[in-house]
């Protein structure tokens, strides 16, 4: 089967146009919703590394508490009642 050049593309512009109409990217807001798209990954991205942080963060100040506590009861004479 021989298909020239101005067939092929007129076949893939189609099922181009179909397969964007299937996923909702059809009409004259496509180029906003892929915009929005793209800012919502953006943010995402940006909100896990925030977690990430607030995780290693809150560890590093549990872990701090912990040498606190066991100083304080060293000065405190922490040999337990007399």
């Amino acid at each position: 089967m021989n298909i020239d050049e101005k067939a092929l593309r007129l076949i893939i512009r189609e099922e181009m146009k179909a397969v964007l109409k299937e996923v909702g990217l059809h009409d004259d807001d496509a180029g906003n919703d892929v915009r929005d798209l793209r800012s919502l990954i953006t943010d995402w991205r940006g909100m896990k590394n925030i977690v990430w942080q607030t995780v290693a963060r809150a560890g590093t100040v549990f872990v701090l508490g912990l040498l606190m506590l066991g100083a304080w009861s060293k000065l405190n004479g922490g040999d337990g009642p007399e």
